[in-house]
């Protein structure tokens, strides 16, 4: 996989560091896990990475992404939305809920 930057800002005022780039990769679109590392890697960044979206192009092995670095986790739950942090989880938390439905379904069937 390859990455090429094109634009990377400082946002003070939101403690972040937001990047936007060119991912290069064979196959399928890669994981937000394995981007992530190589954003890591590539670029040599410290702190809580934040992938808001991959957009693949059409009929080519690239994608464009943006991703935003924070000092620390907690920064990023304070600015940022629910839905993005569940996304960057893995969705682990968004399966917990669904088993406990349907473990207090279960028990309300057999009353």
């Amino acid at each position: 996989m390859e990455i090429e930057v094109e634009k990377r800002r400082e946002n003070k005022l939101l403690e972040r560091e937001e990047i936007e780039c060119i991912v290069k990769y064979e196959g399928a679109t890669p994981p937000r896990k394995k981007i992530k590392e190589e954003l890591k890697n590539a670029l040599g960044l410290s702190g809580y990475i934040v992938i808001h979206k991959i957009e693949p192009f059409f009929g080519m092995m690239q994608a464009r992404v943006y991703a935003k670095v924070y000092p620390s986790e907690e920064v990023a739950r304070r600015i940022e939305e629910d839905y993005i942090l569940k996304r960057e989880a893995g969705g682990k938390k968004a399966e917990q809920p669904q088993q406990q439905q349907q473990a207090e379904a279960g028990g309300e069937a057999n009353e």
